[in-house]
């Protein structure tokens, strides 16, 4: 068996030109791709598999785990060369019946133990053809699947355009042809995102991208229209999702059907951003900024809202990173607390209705169940205590934003 091997080796290049001579001749898809699929690639792999088939005749030892993640990538690349699995099992058949006229050939069959060996090799021929069809298959399976869930996915290179403002840009346009993808001039953007894997306790390395992948099949569903369909991609570690909105009125409709997916995301460990509505194409990088930003104080700030957007925590944000939004809370509300627990009174409360009414005290009076006069002598309480006329613009809005910075955790 060793001689054997030993004249083989010597063959393996002109074999493997051989076998890629009939694949070229015999499969079509290999007829019809390019040279340098079959000269290089192609090529590469049938003689890499002719090695690995000496070196199980000469040592009876299993291939390498590293020969076999080569060809199963070699094959999965098929996917997108064009090739069908059923030619790639026709070039392992005759990439294996290449091989072994290679063997008798190499052999003195007039010499009984070369003969006998020859013959012995034929097993392990078989055998080397069972294994790599059965790799073939599962490698190109996986890659079928990989690719069709790819194709509802918009190809990396295009959402980098379209992120970097180059939507109206002739070379993304062409790139968005070739992928049947319509443009639009603007979008609201949406960004998901799940724990680092580092925070993740039940993170086994690929679980974030396939909560992410699962997140985006119900978003791409459920921002469907009649007339367009979110561009959905993948880009740093985030889920970015695109939707066309030719007004402001669309990022409404963008806000409402992302929060009616809230629940179902909140269950796959997701957590979402929506950025502004931003006219031109040259809108959506600040667009995206703005959801990843929210798309972060959603998962950091421990908020039970899974979907933030980021106008609605805009002044909070801003507000919060102030380091003196602590004092700023104090000075306005802490005498309107002193005074409520030592009088059993509610001023803080009187205040909040105020605002949410609209600055209504007649409105006011009836959330609060009391006279419209006992609304009015609590707000001339309130500035009394703060120093902040609740009825002047600039004292309102200092006594609003404390109010909201109470109201909401730290972000």
């Amino acid at each position: 068996m060793a001689t054997i091997v030993r004249r083989a080796r010597d063959r393996i290049d002109e074999a493997s030109r051989r076998a890629v001579e009939r694949y070229r001749s015999e499969i079509a898809d290999y007829a019809a791709s390019k040279g340098t699929l079959i000269e290089g690639e192609v090529l590469g792999v049938t003689r890499r598999s002719y090695e690995m088939l000496c070196d199980r005749l000469e040592s009876e030892s299993p291939p390498g785990a590293d020969m076999l993640d080569e060809m199963r990538r070699a094959f999965a690349r098929r996917v997108n060369q064009d090739v069908s699995l059923t030619s790639i099992h026709q070039a392992c058949q005759i990439g294996s019946e290449t091989f072994w006229d290679a063997i008798v050939a190499c052999a003195s069959l007039d010499v009984p133990a070369e003969r006998e060996a020859a013959l012995r090799a034929a097993s392990t021929v078989l055998s080397q053809l069972s294994l790599v069809t059965t790799i073939a298959s599962q490698a190109y399976l996986d890659a079928v699947e990989d690719v069709q869930d790819g194709r509802q996915v918009v190809r990396r290179h295009l959402l980098d355009a379209v992120l970097a403002g180059r939507a109206d840009a002739p070379a993304t346009a062409r790139d968005a042809r070739r992928l049947g993808v319509d443009l639009r001039p603007d979008y609201v953007v949406v960004v998901a995102r799940t724990l680092p894997a580092e925070d993740d306790a039940d993170a086994d390395g690929r679980a974030g991208t396939q909560r992410l992948r699962r997140a985006a099949g119900m978003l791409r569903e459920r921002l469907r229209s009649d007339t367009d369909a979110p561009l959905v991609g993948l880009r740093e570690g985030d889920l970015v999702c695109l939707c066309p909105a030719e007004s402001a009125a669309g990022l409404d409709r963008v806000k409402q059907l992302v929060r009616s997916l809230a629940a179902p995301l909140a269950n796959l460990g997701v957590w979402v951003g929506i950025g502004s509505w931003r006219p031109s194409p040259a809108g959506v990088p600040i667009a995206y900024a703005e959801a990843r930003e929210a798309a972060e104080i959603a998962l950091r700030s421990g908020m039970s809202d899974r979907v933030v957007v980021f106008d609605d925590v805009l002044i909070d944000h801003v507000l919060r990173s102030n380091p003196h939004a602590a004092r700023i809370i104090e000075d306005a509300l802490g005498p309107l607390r002193d005074y409520d627990e030592r009088r059993n009174t509610v001023l803080v409360e009187t205040l909040r209705t105020y605002l949410d009414t609209g600055l209504n005290v007649t409105r006011s009076a009836h959330a609060l169940s009391v006279h419209a006069n006992t609304v009015s002598y609590r707000l001339d309480r309130i500035r009394e205590l703060t120093g902040r006329d609740p009825r002047k613009t600039d004292d309102l809005v200092f006594l609003a934003m404390s109010l909201r910075l109470d109201r909401q955790p730290a972000l």
